[in-house]
């Protein structure tokens, strides 16, 4: 399946970080970088939820992402693709990441994520 993957993405946890004496929550890159593929016009039947459209509101791009790395992705984790088609984008995991099973063992692991504020880099 990795033939498929078109994006590298860097994963984000939100962790306490004492700034100057105060403690503060910062999003920190966590692990390495990984390769996914991110397909935004696919929503999994009877597993992902549909955001509601909203009056005066362009709708979030909502999508699925794709990864083999055995990564410790977690629900409220963010990802930010530093390569591919979505690049600079910032998606949150909406849900616990489902393994698709193989016939032996878990082939592939497969999320919702729905895009977020872009975050600031530091240069």
């Amino acid at each position: 399946m990795e033939h498929l993957f078109n994006s590298v993405a860097q994963p984000y946890r939100l962790t306490k970080v004492a700034n100057k004496g105060a403690m503060t929550a910062q999003w920190v890159p966590y692990g390495p970088r990984f390769a996914c593929r991110l397909d935004l016009t696919f929503v999994r039947p009877g597993k992902d939820a549909v955001p509601p459209a909203e009056a005066g509101k362009a709708p979030d791009r909502v999508g699925v992402l794709f990864y083999t790395v055995p990564n410790a992705l977690r629900a409220s984790d963010r990802i930010r693709i530093t390569e591919g088609p979505a690049l600079g984008a910032s998606f949150e995991v909406r849900a616990i990441p489902d393994v698709a099973q193989a016939y032996a063992a878990g082939h592939h692991m497969e999320v919702q994520v729905i895009e977020v504020a872009q975050q600031v880099a530091t240069s």
